[in-house]
Formats: C-alpha cells, sequence, structure tokens
C-alpha cells in the first residue's frame, strides 16, 4: 500500500501533521482531538512498528465509543488489538485499508466537531480490555505465561509415548 500516513502520503497528511501536535509527550492529551488523535497514532504505531502485538484495545474501543470511526472499522481493527500478531504483508488488505481509514475518519471527525478545541476528560487506557495469550501451535485462546495449550501438550506427550513405545 503505497499512500499511508505512516509514510507520510495519508490522505489528509497536512492536517494529521498538524494534529498530532496536540499529542502530549506522555499521558492523555488536554484537547479531545488530540487524544483521539493519539489513539489512531497508536493503532499504526502498533501496525508500522510491533505487528500489532501490544494491548492496543482502548485505542480503538475509545475511537468507537465517541463516534470517531465507524462500527466496521472497528470491528476490522479490534480482533489484532489484544496480542494477536498481524501477519500481512502490508500491501493493501483488509487490516491495513481499515487502520488508513481510521486515521481519515479521525481527522473528519476532529474537523468537523472542532474535538481539537474541545477540552479532554478521557484517557485511552480507560477503555482498555486485558490482553489475549495465543497458543504458538494452534492459535487458541491461552492462560497467561503459557505458550502451548493444553491439548497441544497433550498431543505432544501422546507423540513422545508412541516414539518410546
Amino acid at each position: 500500500m503505497e499512500n499511508t500516513y505512516w509514510n507520510n502520503t495519508g490522505d489528509y497528511q497536512a492536517e494529521y501533521n498538524r494534529l498530532v501536535q496536540l499529542m502530549p509527550g506522555s499521558g492523555a492529551a488536554d484537547t479531545l482531538g488530540g487524544e483521539l488523535i493519539r489513539c489512531v497514532s497508536r493503532l499504526g504505531h502498533e501496525l508500522y512498528n510491533n505487528g500489532m502485538g501490544n494491548n492496543s484495545s482502548g485505542a480503538v474501543n475509545m475511537l468507537l465509543e465517541f463516534g470517531a470511526i465507524t462500527p466496521i472499522t472497528h470491528a476490522t481493527i479490534y480482533p489484532f488489538t489484544r496480542g494477536a500478531l498481524y501477519q500481512g504483508r502490508y500491501e493493501g488488505d483488509a487490516f491495513q485499508v481499515a487502520v488508513e481509514s481510521a486515521v481519515d475518519q479521525v481527522i473528519e471527525y476532529i474537523i468537523n466537531n472542532r474535538a481539537d478545541l474541545t477540552a479532554n476528560t478521557a484517557d485511552m487506557f480507560d477503555w482498555a480490555e486485558p490482553e489475549q495469550h495465543w497458543c504458538e501451535d494452534c492459535g487458541d485462546e491461552v492462560d497467561y505465561m503459557v505458550s502451548v495449550c493444553e491439548d497441544c501438550e497433550q498431543a505432544y506427550e501422546d507423540e513422545e509415548e508412541e516414539e518410546y513405545a
């Protein structure tokens, strides 16, 4: 995908560059617009830097809560915000398009609602959900600090027993 905010060629790049100035160095922004742009920037950072490996559910949930993204955009992004790694090739699949579209939607929301001037009382981390963990073999959800689910562990044990029988 060529035109992305990550490579500074997004559809509203000039507006985005202006709005990111509302983000603080750390913590919640003073304006609602600053917090919303912080949310969508976190999603972009997670996609392009971390393969969605960190919990960014609070960012996408806050954007939906404030009506800054559509429910369809939320539904496309949400599954990758709690620990499931993005395995795409960054060539414009539905997930990457949804993240880029979320930036467009947030910029439009901020401009149309003057959210860049609205005082903020929220923090995206207030909407965060617990991180999920996945079995390295089958992809099922597992408990924290477990890399293989009980079913896969049992399969390994059964294979070992057959080898020595």
